[in-house]
């Protein structure tokens, strides 16, 4: 392989020899001028001056002397254009996105050189195409007649009268825009660019002086590239050097040959440069299909692939390149395990970095910022994300994460986060768009300080990040000070500034001449290497498909020479293919899966080299052959240390009866919660879920009865609280301040958004068990959330051993007929009636009455702790809340329950549930119901979600 820029090197060597200084290299990018000198090193044999090499846009702007502007202040000097010469008060928020659009066609419009005037004119009469644009070809006129004949049958649209109403204010914004930003010397790229050529042509400034300017590898020329060649080629100052494969410079079907068929007539090479193409005859090229973004970089390491083992002794070996600059860290990391020197030439995006997240997230926290009792107040998501937050996270964030989790704060008072001086500035509100900048660079400041360590330490690229991020913020300020100042409001300066950080790329230093090449793909121009790995060739990759934005419609921009999207797919295939032809082994690697916006289809090329080329490539298909053998049970043995734990938490301590539902339940279920103690998450709850609505509404009906326990409950008292209001009022009130709000203030709670209809059905149901309770009253109320526990005998070792089993009654009241053991249900779909003990125990029934199981064990509770005679199992479920009769009592057998009838079969079937919970040698196994497993707190750890 002979290298286009050793070629190059040699013949001007060859040419010029010492006299080398005297001539200047013109390069399409910086890098390709890196690589020729280190190839003409090679050829010097003895110390000489080399010659200057600059890239096209550079040497354009050193002859214009002009300086180009940043997109964000052109924008903003575009906006004031607009408002002055339509007269709309449109704010720069709404005009900003279109700007751009504008901006880029005003750069398209000067670049290729066209009257604006005439693009932009309204064509009213067809016939006027013929007299008013002679200049142009009968194709260029048939594509402007083909829309603005359309245009004219959509008379009367109100989208035509919107595009019209723009289309004819253009001419004046562009002729006015250019003019004050000339004024200033400034510009934008075309701009810059057609002020040059103008000037030249019209004899106003001279060629630089000096030997022959050398144009190198160039491949798409806009007209005004074209035109500033032609002054270089008629003054005898030029020579021109094109890189190009025969086999797609003869075919005039391949895209890639476009523009070098042009060029090498316009702009031949010397007479005597004879171009090695550099047809490899044993070049091998393998198309392989892998089932993932990030699992393509993997095959570097898999040496039945390639034909050589990969190399970087030299810069020019071996080269990995990507389509997509996401796949930078997956590379590297995986390239790193093998080679110890890898150059990387692209940047790494900012917005992949945990800056950038950092930095959405305070926009989120200042978007979500308000008022809570004339205080700032942060809602709860951006709060605990930044918290979180890798750069941010510490001991004592973590601590604050569980505060505001477990007092369920939906908004989280400034004063709860400032816990130290981080966090007290992060969590400040800002008033508009500077005080939000500097507050940034403040933050920046602070976290490089964390990061800042001695010259011993290991780098850190956080620090780097951050240094990256000060600098992009200081220029975006420095820019809206002097254009915008006060237009400038918070939500735009945040959109600003995230497009801004956007397009920030990170810089690697090293070494561009040692080791493993690692490179974007348009990097890789002018640039060859014996083997070339070439990452994610999906369509919509390569080519890239990015949508054009423009106001200029498809057919004007045909008409008039402006590139579109064959231009723009015919300069990605001449790159993919030049890259290809020189290589002695080529592996193009495309992710197969088909998920999110990747549709898996390998990119066109690939298809082309597959059916239209000689090259017949070897393809390779890489798949993870995962065998579906299902979920394995999870079974873990009990254990005499499983038991001495159970014994030692439930001697001292109360085991529930909703435990031992839990255990007949799924047994697993029991052991992760009881024996392993693996806590559910504990998230905020913005929303009432159906748990949370049973806690208000058992919370209100404790604080509803609880003057009247220890009396007696009559009509009139329930009738009474029937037409109190403000009571109703005053217990749902404090039930949100302490299940809702954790335990806050009654006077901090304010009820608003969802929750205000979850205060009005809870009303409603107050309401109704209240009058539903007329039919029972007279009744004692003996108890409300009353705790009740007693011992119980369970085997151990060689003897027996108590435990305690007890929990929270609901309510407990006295009638004629005996004393009730009340449960209030919120849950849906429950059964009041059972036929047998042993139904209880039905593990993986369905309809397993364990609500009538709960009731039944307080039941024999309070027997044990109070010795009391008829004990009535009752059950007040919210479903029959509003049916013509309310009857509550459980039924057994067709009859209301009195615990009597089934006290000594249930509570030798209680002894022997728990004799078997603490005993050694059984197994805490999965349901087998799966349903049971969708709301369980542990399906992800079983595999059944």
């Amino acid at each position: 392989m002979t290298p286009f820029l050793t070629q190059v090197a040699r013949y001007l060597y060859s040419t010029y020899g010492s006299d080398l200084h005297q001539i200047s290299l013109v390069f399409p990018s910086r890098r390709a001028s890196v690589f020729f000198h280190a190839y003409l090193n090679e050829l010097v044999k003895s110390p000489i001056i080399g010659p200057e090499a600059i890239t096209i846009d550079e040497l354009v702007s050193r002859m214009s002397g002009m300086q180009i502007s940043d997109q964000i202040s052109l924008i903003l000097h575009l906006h004031r254009v607009y408002a002055a010469e339509t007269g709309h008060d449109e704010s720069l928020d709404d005009f900003f996105f279109w700007g751009e659009i504008l901006l880029n066609d005003f750069n398209d419009i000067d670049k290729y050189q066209l009257d604006a005037t005439d693009l932009f004119r309204n064509i009213k009469d067809i016939k006027e195409v013929e007299t008013r644009f002679d200049y142009l070809t009968a194709e260029q006129k048939k594509a402007i007649e083909a829309f603005w004949g359309n245009m004219g049958r959509t008379e009367g649209s109100v989208n035509r009268e919107k595009f019209m109403a723009v289309w004819n204010k253009l001419p004046a914004i562009y002729q006015r825009f250019r003019a004050e930003l000339l004024q200033q010397n400034l510009g934008y790229t075309g701009l810059v660019y057609r002020q040059l050529v103008d000037a030249l042509t019209e004899g106003e400034q001279n060629l630089p002086d000096g030997g022959p300017f050398v144009f190198i590898g160039f491949n798409a020329l806009n007209r005004c590239e074209n035109t500033l060649f032609r002054r270089f080629q008629a003054a005898e100052k030029s020579l021109f050097f094109w890189d190009y494969d025969d086999q797609f410079l003869n075919d005039p079907a391949q895209e890639a040959g476009l523009f070098i068929r042009r060029n090498r007539v316009e702009f031949p090479s010397p007479a005597d440069f004879v171009l090695d193409d550099g047809a490899q005859k044993k070049q091998t090229i393998s198309v392989v299909s892998v089932p993932g973004q990030v699992a393509q970089a993997q095959i570097i390491h898999d040496s039945a692939l390639f034909q050589k083992e990969i190399k970087a002794s030299r810069f020019d070996d071996t080269a990995l390149v990507l389509s997509d600059e996401n796949l930078l860290v997956p590379v590297i990391s995986s390239a790193g395990a093998r080679f110890r020197q890898i150059n990387i030439t692209m940047g790494y995006a900012l917005q992949n970095t945990p800056v950038y997240s950092l930095f959405s997230l305070l926009i989120d926290l200042q978007k979500n910022s308000r008022k809570l009792n004339g205080e700032p107040a942060f809602y709860h998501r951006p709060v605990l994300a930044l918290l979180k937050h890798q750069l941010i996270a510490s001991d004592e964030t973590k601590g604050l994460v569980s505060e505001i989790r477990s007092k369920n704060k939906i908004h989280v008072a400034q004063s709860d986060l400032s816990r130290n001086a981080l966090l007290e500035l992060i969590f400040s509100v800002q008033a508009n768009w500077k005080t939000f900048a500097d507050y940034l660079m403040e933050i920046i400041r602070h976290l490089g300080l964390r990061f800042s360590g001695g010259e011993e330490d290991p780098a850190r690229l956080d620090g780097e990040y951050l240094y990256q991020a000060y600098l992009s913020i200081q220029r975006l300020m420095d820019t809206l000070d002097e254009l915008a100042g006060p237009k400038i409001s918070l939500p735009l300066f945040f959109r600003l500034l995230i497009q801004h950080l956007q397009r920030v790329s990170i810089p690697f230093e090293g070494e561009p001449l040692t080791g493993l090449q690692v490179m974007g793909f348009l990097e890789t121009r002018l640039l060859d290497f014996k083997k070339v790995v070439l990452f994610s060739v999906n369509e919509g990759k390569m080519p890239k498909s990015t949508p054009v934005h423009s106001f200029i419609p498809y057919h004007l921009r045909k008409a008039f020479g402006l590139p579109a999207y064959e231009e723009h797919d015919a300069m990605y295939a001449y790159y993919f293919y030049r890259l290809l032809h020189r290589a002695e082994e080529v592996v193009l690697v495309y992710n197969s899966a088909t998920d999110g916006l990747n549709s898996g289809e390998m990119s066109r090329y690939l298809f082309q080299l597959k059916y239209d080329s000689e090259a017949k490539p070897k393809e390779y298909y890489f798949d993870f052959n995962f065998k579906s053998s299902g979920n394995r049970p999870i079974a873990i043995p009990a254990t005499a240390a499983h038991q001495e734990k159970l014994l030692r938490n439930y001697t001292t301590r109360k085991l529930s009866p909703s435990a031992l539902n839990t255990y007949l339940d799924c047994k697993l279920k029991f052991y992760f919660k009881h024996i392993a103690f693996i806590k559910e998450s504990d998230d905020v709850l913005e929303d009432v879920d159906p748990r949370l609505f049973g806690n208000l509404f058992h919370y209100a009906m404790e604080l509803l009865y609880r003057d009247f326990v220890g009396k007696e409950v009559q009509k009139d008292h329930l009738k009474a609280l029937l037409v109190n209001k403000a009571k109703l009022e005053q217990v749902i009130r404090a039930a949100f301040a302490k299940e809702y709000y954790k335990d806050k203030e009654l006077n901090e709670v304010r009820i608003s958004g969802k929750n205000i209809l979850v205060k009005d059905h809870l009303e409603t149901y107050l309401n109704q068990l209240l009058m539903n309770d007329l039919a029972f009253a007279p009744f004692k109320v003996i108890a409300l959330e009353g705790q009740y526990e007693s011992a119980f005998d369970v085997a151990a070792g060689n003897g027996k051993q108590q435990i305690l089993l007890g929990g929270t009654i609901d309510r407990i009241d006295e009638t004629p007929q005996g004393i009730r053991i009340i449960d209030y249900k919120t849950g849906r779909h429950l059964s009041l009636s059972f036929k047998d003990v042993a139904q209880f125990y039905e593990r993986d029934g369905s309809n397993r009455p364990k609500e009538i199981f709960q009731t039944l064990v307080y039941s024999e509770i309070f027997r044990r702790s109070t010795g009391a005679g008829d004990l009535l199992p009752t059950i007040y479920k919210i479903d029959d809340f509003f049916h013509d009769e309310f009857h509550p009592e459980v039924i057994f057998q067709g009859h209301p329950l009195n615990y009597r009838d089934v006290e000594g079969d249930f509570r030798l079937s209680l002894e022997e549930l728990l004799n078997e919970m603490f005993s050694v040698g059984q197994v805490y196994n999965q349901t087998e119901d799966d349903r049971k497993c969708r709301m369980c707190p542990y399906n992800v750890i079983c595999r059944r979600t």
